[in-house]
């Protein structure tokens, strides 16, 4: 598994020059192209639909970067929520659509050590799966930030627009929830 640096230097000072260089905002793309497509990758279980939604996704940042402001949440916090809004678009109009399989949602074949392993990993995810939906939106959208995006504590009350102190409850709430239908459906904690 490849490991991405956690921040990107003179983030700012490249903000600012992406609004009027292409190239700059080639280096912020380069930057957060590989984790939002892990995050909607991870959400979605399909390449084709993870590619398209973080091309609409870099295609809004490039075309609203004009109106980012710095102004208590980072750059990366405003790339995820522009991404989880194109993931609820996308799953509104999937439900209009038709019904989602979670059984044919598959880890891609480089992430396969052993068959055990995969097998193990299969059923953790459907589980994860089905009582993510049971929870109410705000835990389910904490969990998916916290666990799919990998984002901080910080980053999370700005994309929510909550303060720290308020993400950290609501995140310890939404643990509890999730390990009480987890418990519910017949598998226990450890």
């Amino acid at each position: 598994m490849e490991h991405y640096p956690k921040v990107l230097e003179n983030e700012a000072d490249l903000i600012e020059k992406a609004k009027k260089d292409d190239s700059s905002f080639a280096v912020l793309y380069d930057f957060y192209f590989p984790k939002i497509y892990g995050y909607i990758y991870k959400r979605t279980g399909s390449k084709e639909t993870a590619e398209d939604l973080v091309s609409i996704t870099f295609m809004s940042v490039f075309s609203n970067l004009h109106k980012y402001n710095h102004q208590g949440y980072t750059f990366g916090a405003w790339v995820y929520k522009i991404a989880t809004n194109n993931l609820i678009d996308h799953y509104r109009k999937k439900a209009k659509q038709k019904n989602v399989d979670i059984e044919n949602i598959t880890e891609p074949a480089a992430d396969r050590d052993l068959p055990a392993d995969y097998a193990e990993s299969q059923r953790n995810r459907q589980t994860v799966l089905l009582i993510l939906p049971k929870l109410n939106k705000k835990y389910q959208k904490i969990l998916h930030y916290r666990f799919f995006a990998e984002l901080e504590t910080r980053e999370i009350a700005s994309a929510m627009s909550i303060s720290e102190n308020n993400c950290r409850v609501l995140l310890h709430r939404a643990l509890k929830s999730f390990d009480k239908h987890y418990t519910e459906s017949g598998n226990r904690s450890s």
